[in-house]
């Protein structure tokens, strides 16, 4: 159960970064926003 409550929240995460990296426009925050979703990319499709 936790396990899909971390899943969910990770996505929920996920979405709300993508949101900011397309609104964004200044290129240095767009690459820190990747670096912070890649990560989170990866444990939703449960690779590390």
């Amino acid at each position: 159960m936790l396990h899909w409550i971390y899943t969910a929240m990770a996505a929920w995460i996920a979405w709300l970064l993508l949101e900011e990296l397309f609104e964004e426009k200044s290129w240095r925050i767009q690459v820190s926003l990747v670096l912070i979703l890649i990560p989170l990319v990866l444990r939703i499709l449960q690779i590390k």
